[in-house]
């Protein structure tokens, strides 16, 4: 490595063809220079098709790769744990999609596999890299809005026909809409409260003939006694947003987790009125794919360390037990 670092791409997942690759080759610190797949002849028309100069037909060939530096890794949520300690034990840099692993214990074991091995790990979590969110954090730390009180936050899309064949339908690739979706919201709560959560509680919509839900509500409560509300789903119209709310005022962030690459607003209304602040636009995966290179050409941690995607998971673990146990509901 000199000033620039050398991607390879496991797999051909959309996500990673559609905006993490394109994102990537936009960076000013790195370049994709290879892409595989179980398929020889997808890897090797998505390279083409994407100038990625060396197509792969497994992922062996491509964390065998010499002239590979660092891996992003967007398979099936259950395949994350297998293949990043693959990619570790292959001496490779690795940027694991969201959610980090299946559960707390995955991640607990993903975590302490790559320090063993001496290897970078980010959880994937583009939108953290999004300047409308510091915008956000300068103004709580200000006391634009008193003292933090609460936040709402959702992320739902629309699904239609639910096709038992979609990944995020299917219980064997840990699928379900908290997995998918709602993890944005979690991870969005315990960013803006600062810490973690003491407690959660949820319901959901489990649909048996897939084994996930489609749609959850939960609340996790932080120190003394404040909250955060979630909602997610494929069955309501697309929606991606939070609201902080303080004891002086609320701020609120429309398109806080898949802005695309327009302006975007953060909302102050406090007792002078309501404040509309425009933020240009960024490409998310642009600066999420810089911000990994930095950490790898300079030798440092990220700012998200990887301990945080620990973190996420022990929260949508405590979501789904609540979701499971069912005992907190009563009948209206």
């Amino acid at each position: 490595m000199a000033d620039r670092i050398r991607w390879g791409i496991l797999s051909t997942a959309n996500i990673g063809l559609g905006r993490f690759i394109p994102g990537a080759q936009q960076s000013n610190n790195g370049d994709v220079v290879a892409i595989a797949s179980r398929d020889g002849a997808r890897a090797a028309e998505a390279a083409a098709k994407l100038g990625i100069p060396r197509a792969h037909s497994s992922y062996e060939a491509l964390l065998a790769d010499p002239e590979v530096d660092a891996i992003y890794n967007p398979l099936p949520n259950n395949m994350h744990l297998e293949w990043t300690l693959k990619a570790a034990a292959a001496g490779k840099a690795i940027l694991c999609e969201k959610p980090l692993t299946r559960d707390a214990e995955e991640a607990v074991a993903l975590v302490e596999g790559c320090k063993r091995y001496g290897v970078l790990l980010m959880e994937a979590f583009m939108y953290r890299f999004h300047p409308q969110h510091a915008r956000v954090r300068a103004l709580i730390d200000s006391g634009a809005i008193g003292e933090l009180c609460g936040v709402r936050t959702a992320f739902t899309f629309h699904m239609d026909p639910f096709d038992p064949n979609n990944v995020r339908l299917r219980s064997d690739l840990a699928g379900g809409s908290l997995m998918d979706v709602g993890c944005y919201a979690v991870n969005a709560a315990r960013m803006l409260f600062g810490e973690e959560p003491v407690a959660a509680v949820a319901t959901y919509d489990l649909r048996p003939e897939f084994g996930v839900d489609v749609a959850l509500s939960g609340t996790l409560e932080f120190s003394e006694h404040r909250f955060a509300t979630l909602n997610c789903g494929f069955r309501g119209a697309g929606q991606g947003w939070y609201l902080v709310v303080g004891s002086k005022g609320t701020i609120e962030v429309p398109m806080a987790f898949v802005p695309g690459t327009a302006d975007t607003l953060v909302i102050l209304t406090d007792g002078t009125g309501r404040h509309e602040e425009r933020i240009p636009g960024v490409d998310q995966y642009t600066l999420e794919a810089e911000e990994f290179a930095a950490c790898l050409l300079e030798n440092r941690q990220p700012r998200i360390p990887a301990e945080d995607g620990i973190a996420n998971m022990r929260a949508i673990d405590a979501l789904y037990r609540s979701a499971r146990a069912d005992s907190h509901r009563q009948v209206v």
